[in-house]
């Protein structure tokens, strides 16, 4: 065959299933017809349909399978060695034709007959015939014979024709739970979950097949593990619009409507361009029942459009629904589609709600705990009676107490009861205090509050109020950055009230010179003031507002333990808000003190007690970033990944970026590395000018790292090279080194070896210029010497390879890494002798049941044979395949 036209096979069926794949091998098959190479053609054609099929693009497939099926009943012993690729691609037809109305059902039927007879021919078993033949009945709602093909295709023997262990189960659990044998569906899928799937589309599709199983069991632990694993592996992936329906359909009917939304939005661009009608219809109807349950003014984004109203969404998606349905039945001589659809639309819900995480479940707890409350309605402040000034006395008590609404509507009983002209200057100063106090949230109207207050007081001549004045205003300068005039204002006044002011004020008092020393950057002297001052609050709410300050100094000062501490009055607190900021903070010292399951636990409640407030989503969206991070180190990366994706929508600027960090690092350890290849993109996106070169050298490396991981060689060579060119900027050159090594071993996995020699090569002088003593320069020369040996063997100087190899042990074993030394060692015994002498000491000396044990002993094994030692062989790979089992 052609060796060119092989290349370009190899590259198209390494790329991922999608378009891009699709177009390599319709480029193969073009160059085999016009080279007269058939049974390459004939071969490149059935990975084009299976491209096409797990491409998202069944309808395609049709035409090459045509061709194919005519080629081999032309010529069947010329395509005999690709006979098992043949028939299995076979089975692709029936169900692809049973998804277009367009295609008449006696084609489906016939392709059956033809499925049968050549099976039969090949002298195969009928399970997957009856499994196919099931599919069509399932289709179109012929009961009787979906349920006789079942029983055949249950007691039919599996063979190499088989879906895999993953596959053929999963399309049973959807017959048994259409059928309403949900337990029998989940304990059809517990040996097949439990064992080990290898199978592109599982465990996800059996997962998803297992949503309404689950439930209509009570499993709802597992319905939710289920959805959240499954869509996760669901969504990137191209072709699997029927799929995300199920997903959506779920969320829906089990309280998470805007989540379903999220997945409407998401995928809604895929309509545009459909899998096939059955996919588009069963999205629609999905979607349609998911927006019928938000409010129907819902803004629902739209790809390149306008919003939609959710209302008016949902009428359009139930309409192509029933419309795409009709076709089918039509086709079908059936009505079951359309009464499919129909009961989608009008679905009940499976439960009321059932939470999809651990901070959601435990926010449904609280608020299931508590007695249910009466809808909130804005009603005026009622107060006790009271005349003349004592509605001032009864605002600044209120104030004192967290009550700023009762304080607001006494201030204004005493505006309203006594007119202005019997205002005393005390009264008007008063006055003014309060709507300093009540305006804070404008700076400026505060300061001219207090400044008109503080020159009547001065009038007066009250100097407890005038010094009461004179800290609030240096607070407030010292809040607005003025620290200097803030100090210089409030510094003294506010320490003569600490010490003399009515007792009960003293401690308020006391926190206010702590925040202000804080805002100064002044800690120490902010935890010595809340220390040891001897003033403690009598109401707990004030007491954990102290407790949340003096745990956010210690942890400006990394005193971690003591602030971990310090929060426990903060917890008597009754205002849910205020235990919320301290399970926070406590999950954020537990992480610093590397107690990152404990911190998960703080940081699920921080969630949960907050959910639902108004204005304390930056709030929330920081904790989910915090509690992604524990999960994480808890070796949790799905939950990590949801918390994380949570927290984006809020976050902004550093907060975002870490965000960003911690799902590369979650979507890497869940092997998403599309993910996190855009992550790292979206940082690279909003890196700021004045970056430091080092951290840039970082995400362009972790960039090429994952194109290489990613099958993108050629990509990850140029961007590898950036990153060693922004390290030499940073003067990082061990990092360079790297780098540059990187980028020459992408290079040798395209093939140019030159460029993989001039690039490791080129490390040479960087590493020259260092100490050579030192241990990282040591590994990075060892590596050179390793990339240089792998680089000769792809290029068959096996003389060229083991001097580097050799070089590469020498230095790996005066540096102590025994891993790599072993490496260079097993390709020494590989290939630097021809006898079985050193392999046969070399595996010795391994650990066994390791995976090196097992490579050098199979390379053992071929090497004996090889010396005409059979016997020696035999036994080896005896003890090798029983070690493995």
């Amino acid at each position: 065959m052609n060796p060119e036209l092989i290349d370009l096979l190899q590259r198209a069926e390494s790329a991922p299933y999608g378009k891009v794949r699709s177009a390599l091998l319709e480029d193969v098959v073009r160059r085999a017809d016009a080279a007269s190479e058939a049974e390459l053609a004939f071969y490149s054609r059935l990975s084009l349909v299976t491209a096409y099929v797990m491409g998202g693009e069944p309808r395609k497939s049709l035409v090459p399978f045509a061709r194919c099926v005519a080629d081999w009943d032309a010529e069947p012993d010329k395509y005999r060695e690709h006979s098992h690729l043949f028939h299995w691609c076979y089975k692709y037809a029936p169900s692809t034709l049973s998804k277009f109305p367009e295609v008449p059902l006696d084609r489906a039927h016939a392709v059956l007959d033809d499925m049968e007879q050549r099976w039969r021919l090949s002298g195969h078993s009928m399970h997957a015939v009856h499994q196919h033949r099931w599919l069509v009945a399932h289709h179109i709602g012929d009961t009787e014979t979906a349920a006789e093909q079942f029983r055949l295709w249950s007691t039919a023997p599996r063979d190499d024709l088989s879906d895999c262990v993953g596959c053929d189960p999963t399309s049973k659990v959807h017959h048994l739970t259409s059928v309403g044998r949900t337990a029998d569906a989940v304990a059809l899928a517990v040996g097949v979950l439990d064992g080990q799937l290898t199978c592109a589309e599982q465990p996800q599709q059996m997962l998803t097949a297992l949503l309404p199983a689950y439930v209509a069991e009570g499993m709802y632990d597992e319905a939710v593990d289920a959805h959240r694993k499954a869509y996760r592996l669901l969504r990137n992936r191209v072709g699997e619009l029927s799929e995300h329906a199920e997903h959506v359909e779920f969320l829906a009917r089990t309280g998470n409507e805007l989540k379903a939304i999220e997945l409407i939005e998401r995928h809604a661009a895929e309509l545009a361009d459909p899998p096939s009608p059955y996919a588009e219809m069963a999205f629609s109807a999905s979607a349609s029942l998911a927006l019928g349950r938000v409010d129907s003014d819902l803004p629902i984004r739209q790809p390149q459009a306008e919003a939609v109203p959710a209302g008016e969404l949902a009428e359009r998606y139930s309409a192509r629904a029933l419309e795409l349905a009709a076709q089918f039945d039509a086709r079908n001589g059936t009505t079951h589609r359309s009464e499919q659809i129909q009961k989608v639309l009008t679905a009940e819900p499976w439960v009321e709600y059932l939470p999809l995480s651990e901070t959601a479940r435990r926010a449904q707890q609280r608020k299931g705990a508590q007695p249910a409350q009466p809808e909130q309605v804005e009603q005026p402040v009622e107060l006790p009676p009271a005349s003349g000034r004592e509605w001032l006395d009864r605002a600044e008590e209120a104030w004192r107490n967290f009550a700023g609404a009762d304080a607001a509507a006494a201030w204004q009983a005493f505006e309203r009861e006594v007119p202005e002209s019997e205002w005393t200057p005390l009264d008007r100063a008063r006055l003014l205090d309060g709507r300093g106090l009540a305006g804070a949230d404008d700076p400026q109207v505060a300061l001219t509050a207090w400044s008109e207050s503080l020159e009547l007081y001065d009038q007066i001549g009250d100097e407890v109020r005038m010094l009461r004045a004179r800290a609030r205003i240096g607070r407030m300068l010292c809040e607005q950055g003025q620290l200097d005039e803030g100090i210089a204002t409030g510094e003294e006044p506010l320490r003569w009230l600490i010490a003399n002011d009515e007792p009960d004020r003293r401690a308020a008092w006391r926190d206010s010179l702590a925040i202000v020393y804080a805002q100064s950057g002044r800690f120490t002297e902010a935890i010595q003031v809340l220390t040891e001052s001897g003033q403690t609050h009598a109401r707990p709410e004030h007491a954990a507002s102290s407790a949340i300050l003096l745990s956010n100094l210690l942890m400006q000062e990394e005193r971690f333990e003591e602030a971990d501490a310090a929060l426990v009055v903060a917890f008597d607190s009754p205002h849910d808000t205020q235990r919320s900021f301290a399970h926070h903070l406590r999950g954020r010292t537990r992480l610093e003190l590397e107690r990152p399951a404990e911190a998960a636990e703080d940081l699920i409640e921080a969630v949960a007690l907050a959910a639902g407030v108004p204005g304390l989503e930056g709030h929330i969206a920081y904790s989910q970033l915090m509690l992604a991070r524990a999960y994480l180190l808890t070796g949790r990366p799905l939950e990590a990944a949801e918390s994380a994706e949570e927290s984006l929508s809020v976050l902004t600027d550093d907060a975002l970026a870490d965000a960003r960090g911690v799902l590369i690092d979650a979507y890497r350890m869940l092997g998403e590395n599309e993910s996190a290849l855009t992550k790292i993109r979206e940082l690279l996106a909003d890196v700021s000018p004045d970056a430091h070169p080092a951290w840039i050298g970082t995400l362009r490396q972790d960039e090429g790292i994952l194109l290489e991981q990613l099958d993108r060689d050629e990509e990850a060579v140029d961007i590898l090279l950036d990153a060693a060119q922004h390290f030499g900027t940073a003067e990082s050159p061990l990092q360079q080194a790297q780098a540059l090594r990187l980028a020459a071993q992408s290079a040798r996995y395209t093939g140019d070896s030159a460029r993989a020699i001039e690039l490791v090569t080129s490390v040479h002088p960087i590493l020259e210029a260092l100490p050579s003593a030192d241990q990282d320069v040591l590994f990075q020369t060892a590596g050179v010497h390793w990339d240089l040996a792998l680089i000769h063997l792809q290029q068959g100087d096996q003389r060229k390879a083991v001097t580097h190899a050799d070089e590469a042990a020498d230095l790996y074993e005066r540096g102590g890494y025994e891993d790599q030394y072993l490496n260079a060692q097993l390709l020494l015994a590989e290939h630097g002798t021809e006898d079985e002498k050193a392999l046969t000491e070399l595996f010795n000396e391994l650990p066994a049941n390791t995976d090196l044990w097992f490579r050098t002993g199979y390379l053992l094994v071929d090497r004996l044979r090889n010396t005409n030692q059979p016997d020696a062989a035999t036994a080896l790979e005896s003890r090798l395949n029983t070690a493995q089992q």
